[in-house]
């Protein structure tokens, strides 16, 4: 930006709505999660004012420019839809932006230039959805393929921390930034030997070492390629270190390891969690948001944890619910004022054999056909007992809600 756009400001003269570029402090020993963000409320501004003295902001940002009290003007308004519609352009854009992160993997393999302006692009077309209506990528994120681990775990990562970015209230130019961020943050992975990444077993000491080195590799493939934010190459080289010290590959304790990789390392834990490995089986995302529930304020941001459990919900749609008598359904939504009792498309019998589809809300206390009151018995991730989601999506039979 040229120097007549960006003017450098005391920090009591700053007001919400300006547009801060940079700080007179390290961005890394301040609480702001990007290295340029707007100010949308007076906590925002008391912390700028906390930690720095003096700031640079956009020239138009000023009261003799663009107040800001305009943001609305400046950010492209984004109609909302309803998922019915939203699901088909979103399908487009998901199988675009998969071509792109395997594209990504493969000019690692190949030594070749990323096209880090493609993927910009890719991202901005997953924000767009996203603000329309975010349940369509979401649904999206439980249709897997463990023999595409790799590039899909890199999709999910961005469609998950501009998921939960939303909920942060970041700009849209914000989550272009972290959805990127969450595509790259692993492209480290392709410099460790395969034999390594596919064992079917727990790593040896040596060989876990070994897999730690993709953080450090991802920094170095990032730093060498133009184009690539700095906050970018802090995700790569930081979403494995933890808040109390224990994470790597520099055991970094709290307020030193930077705000992206403390959101990336959230979904990134979560898809891993949740996700088949050669390893592994996926776990529900009951237990996967337990698990990261537990983890809060020793390893990962209790705030940004606390976000992420109501973006997923309990029970998400595209999981599937065992019953009490044995039948199995996939869950649609849960109602707004019952998040503990979903309602879901019964699929299988108690034999786990197709049956005639019925939808079964549990927040009515339904009967069986024994006149046995219903309960959920056990969640088990998508594409459990073989049940495909999308065949019940494509018949006009499950329409995910709530989200």
């Amino acid at each position: 930006m040229r120097g007549k756009d960006r003017v450098r400001i005391d920090v009591c003269e700053l007001t919400v709505g300006m547009y801060v570029l940079e700080l007179d402090e390290s961005w890394e020993n301040t609480p702001f999660l990007f290295r340029g963000f707007q100010i949308r409320t007076l906590k925002e501004l008391e912390r700028i004012r906390q930690v720095a003295k003096h700031a640079w902001v956009e020239a138009r940002s000023l009261p003799d420019g663009i107040p800001g009290d305009t943001r609305a003007e400046l950010v492209p308004l984004i109609g909302k839809v309803d998922f019915r519609q939203e699901i088909e352009q979103a399908q487009q854009t998901w199988g675009e932006a998969l071509e792109v992160a395997r594209g990504l993997l493969d000019a690692v393999r190949l030594g070749q230039a990323l096209d880090i302006p493609g993927v910009k692009r890719t991202i901005e077309g997953c924000v767009e959805s996203i603000l329309r209506n975010p349940a369509a990528m979401l649904w999206l994120t439980q249709i897997r393929n463990k023999d595409d681990y790799t590039a899909e775990h890199s999709l999910r990562t961005a469609i998950y921390a501009i998921s939960l970015g939303r909920r942060l209230d970041m700009l849209p130019r914000e989550l272009v930034d972290i959805g990127m961020y969450g595509m790259l943050h692993d492209l480290g992975k392709i410099k460790v030997p395969l034999p390594i990444l596919t064992k079917n077993g727990r790593l040896s000491a040596d060989e876990y070492l070994i897999m730690q080195t993709h953080a450090d590799s991802g920094r170095k493939l990032l730093m060498s390629t133009s184009d690539v934010p700095p906050a970018a190459v802090d995700a790569a080289y930081c979403h494995h270190e933890r808040l109390d010290g224990s994470g790597y590959p520099r055991g970094l304790r709290h307020d030193k390891i930077p705000q992206v990789a403390k959101l990336v390392a959230i979904v990134d834990a979560y898809d891993a969690i949740t996700s088949d490995r050669v390893y592994s089986k996926g776990r529900s995302s009951l237990e996967a948001l337990r698990i990261i529930f537990d983890a809060a304020g020793t390893h990962f941001d209790e705030e940004m944890v606390a976000h992420f459990v109501k973006l997923i919900g309990i029970y998400p749609p595209g999981e599937i619910a065992e019953l009490s008598n044995g039948e199995v359904g996939i869950i649609i939504g849960c109602p707004p004022g019952n998040k503990l009792k979903p309602k879901l498309l019964r699929v299988l019998d108690a034999d786990k054999q197709p049956c005639r589809e019925r939808v079964i809300d549990l927040a009515t206390n339904p009967k069986d056909d024994q006149g046995k009151p219903y309960y959920l018995y056990l969640v088990h991730p998508s594409g459990a007992f073989g049940i495909d989601i999308e065949h019940y999506r494509r018949k006009g039979l499950l329409v995910p809600e709530n989200l």
